[in-house]
């Protein structure tokens, strides 16, 4: 049902006509507040004024607003907070990119007209090309980036400027169509990730074509059949489909990313903590893979998984022309989850604040089959750049065991001032059940000491004098001793009064830190805030998108990431 929405105004003189429902019939000083329902005039359903003290001078009035019910019904209901949100984003802080998107618009359009040809490209043979390339990821080349680093398109000219352009308000052109509104665009991009979709074109597209007031929200029309083009018009895949690359090709994701966790760093939505967590997640590949043969620095015959090695050009005989050979989906590798359990996919990493679930960032990792540990110091160096007003906040950095390395506390320590906490990686040391004091049965690699009646003992502290590790026997419901009433007293500890204490030396557990321990309480209670990153990492895979990719290559895999920052941020301001 659509309602024709009149707004009470004072005029000196007008013309309108209802559209197919009717005349608008008036004298020329005043009209009242009237609604056209399906042709029919109707009174007292709803009434709109607009005050004339809020518009400025310049502004054309529009006389007809049309309010549709299910768009009333999605405004009014708690479970569509993705319509208020999109409905009331304000349009003026995106002004600077979306003119920056209109020049970038301009510019790709002129490099298509002026791409290389394939005679000034050298030539390589397939599998010299596929050899370089596998020696050329970061897992192969110790002096290659861990994270990705993207090269984008900068040498733009700023033809348009933020003052020319709002929405339905699009730059002219000297020739061809109007382009489609920047503002409509990223609203519908954003707006399937709220939804929980997938922020890319296919799915954009079937939102629009699906959900009119999906579409009526973000800025667009659909087109009546025999209608001439107009930009506000649902725009085709293909359209879509080049929004998304200019946005990905031209940093525009990224800054979108980073404008959003700053404003609300700005506001202080984001509160100050004193820790930060990290951790690393895997998408599916939208891609398959091959095994490539190589030999390694001692001569010796090794494999590896590596994606396809294809060309990007469409010429019908690509192993003989001479455009270069590159990955058909770069950043793509083996990450291993358990024994025997691999994936071919994607790795992100992601960082962000414990206390209140809040990611800071998530950027690509260069080679996915690169190890956690190795992805998180330099994450860390790079976030502190973006947002530098976080780094004086941040005391202790938490991970999991794959960050267990003194080498990287110590690093930490030393660049930073900071505190790396990981979980204990025992590194495959085997349970002691030899050598232990009278009475006890075993001690695990994590430190756990087990006595001969299945009691774990609790971890009390150190002495350093004498390098050993304290235990003692833990209290029942009633804060007594449980060796009062074991039946193996007698022979455990028939003296003690207190409960047995034993002591453990540093060489069996060598592994440990001596000065802080895992079987500390304080580390324990430390060590509980880093399983927060776990819902960030859900918040960001699985309710703003999906963790299976539906493109190539890891800079339109990095745009996803940013998509879905985008849209967490701009919730989290609602």
């Amino acid at each position: 049902m659509t309602f024709f929405v009149l707004n009470t105004t004072k005029i000196t003189s007008f013309k309108s006509i209802v559209p197919k429902t009717g005349a608008l019939v008036t004298n020329r000083r005043t009209f009242s507040s009237k609604i056209y329902k399906n042709g029919q005039l109707e009174k007292g359903i709803k009434k709109i004024m607009l005050n004339l003290n809020s518009v400025a001078a310049h502004q054309q009035i529009p006389l007809i607003h049309v309010v549709h019910e299910d768009d009333e019904l999605l405004a009014n209901s708690p479970e569509a907070e993705w319509y208020n949100i999109l409905q009331n984003l304000p349009w003026k802080p995106y002004r600077p990119i979306a003119a920056d998107y209109y020049n970038a618009l301009y510019h790709f359009n002129k490099s298509k007209n002026h791409s290389s040809k394939s005679s000034d490209l050298s030539e390589e043979q397939k599998e010299t090309a596929t050899q370089r390339l596998l020696f050329g990821r970061a897992t192969m080349d110790e002096n290659a980036p861990v994270l990705l680093e993207e090269d984008f398109i900068t040498d733009i000219l700023p033809i348009v400027s933020p003052s020319m352009i709002a929405p339905g308000k699009t730059p002219d052109r000297l020739g061809g169509k109007k382009p489609k509104c920047f503002f409509a665009l990223f609203k519908s991009f954003i707006g399937a990730s709220l939804m929980g979709s997938e922020a890319i074109p296919e799915k954009v597209y079937w939102l629009l074509t699906s959900n009119l007031s999906f579409a009526r929200v973000c800025g667009f029309i659909p087109k009546a059949d025999n209608e001439q083009y107009w930009f506000k018009y649902v725009p085709s895949i293909r359209k879509l489909e080049q929004f998304d690359q200019i946005m990905t090709d031209y940093g525009l994701w990224d800054r979108l990313k980073i404008k959003e966790v700053l404003e609300n760093l700005k506001q202080g939505i984001i509160k100050e903590e004193k820790e930060l967590v990290g951790d690393t997640t895997h998408f599916h590949a939208y891609s398959g893979y091959r095994t490539v043969t190589y030999i390694d620095e001692k001569g010796k015959e090794q494999r590896k998984s590596q994606s396809k090695t294809t060309k990007n050009c469409r010429c019908k005989d690509k192993d003989n022309c001479a455009h270069p050979w590159e990955l058909a989906d770069d950043g793509a590798g083996t990450i291993v989850k358990a024994h025997n359990k691999y994936i071919w996919g994607h790795k992100a990493s992601i960082l962000g604040l414990p206390m209140q679930g809040i990611p800071l960032d998530a950027i690509a990792v260069a080679d996915a089959a690169t190890h956690d540990g190795e992805t998180f110091f330099p994450h860390v160096v790079r976030l502190f750049a973006q947002y530098p007003q976080v780094r004086p906040w941040i005391e202790k950095v938490l991970y999991d065991s794959a960050c267990d390395s003194q080498a990287l506390k110590e690093k930490f320590r030393d660049q930073f001032g900071i505190e790396l906490k990981a979980s204990l990686n025992p590194r495959r040391k085997k349970t002691e059940t030899e050598n232990l004091p009278k009475g006890m049965k075993k001690l695990t690699p994590y430190g756990n000491l087990v006595c001969n009646a299945d009691l774990e003992m609790d971890y009390k502290g150190v002495r350093n004098e004498t390098e050993k590790f304290i235990y003692q026997a833990p209290l029942d419901a009633n804060q007594i001793s449980v060796c009062d009433s074991c039946e193996q007293r007698s022979e455990c500890c028939p003296t003690a009064e207190k409960g047995r204490i034993v002591q453990i030396s540093f060489d069996m557990l060598a592994h440990i830190d001596s000065q802080d321990p895992p079987m500390a309480k304080r580390f324990k209670a430390t060590m509980k805030r880093r399983p927060s990153v776990e819902r960030m990492i859900k918040r960001l895979k699985y309710d703003l998108g999906d963790d299976r990719l539906k493109k190539r290559s890891n800079a339109s895999f990095q745009a996803y990431l940013d998509k879905t920052m985008i849209a967490f941020h701009i919730l989290l301001r609602n």
